[in-house]
């Protein structure tokens, strides 16, 4: 079997992102998810008026809560909860690299609530409670 000369293209191909490894379902139902935000706030809105992550965060956590609890399809737009998330996410990743991200969370790593958590939690699991 004789070799085939290899295409120059594939010699820079791993230096690029692999777009090909997206599910195309991820895609399409990411950009019913725009659409819909794009009827209701305008195509590309937070390139102009700039994304509050305070606003997306809620929206991402409303979404994932409505889906963990076994609700598929948002009432409203009739798309799934986590395409919504997708979208979500989308929008703040571009807000934040047109520096159009206001970036108003209120802590950079774990909480000071969620560690306490954690603390309790560990002694829960760790059998020092009442049963």
């Amino acid at each position: 079997m004789s070799s085939k000369p290899s295409n120059p293209k594939d010699a820079i191909a791993h230096t690029k992102p692999p777009l090909e490894l997206i599910p195309p379902a991820a895609v399409y139902w990411l950009a019913m998810a725009l659409r819909n935000g794009a009827l209701k706030y305008g195509r590309w809105n937070w390139r102009e008026a700039g994304a509050r992550s305070d606003v997306y965060i809620g929206a991402m956590l409303r979404h994932v809560f409505a889906w963990a609890s076994g609700e598929d399809l948002d009432p409203e737009s009739r798309l799934p909860h986590l395409a919504h998330v997708l979208a979500n996410a989308a929008i703040v990743l571009d807000a934040d690299l047109h520096d159009k991200l206001i970036d108003n969370r209120h802590t950079v790593g774990e909480s000071a609530p969620e560690a306490a958590l954690r603390a309790h939690l560990a002694e829960l699991v760790g059998g020092n409670h009442a049963t």
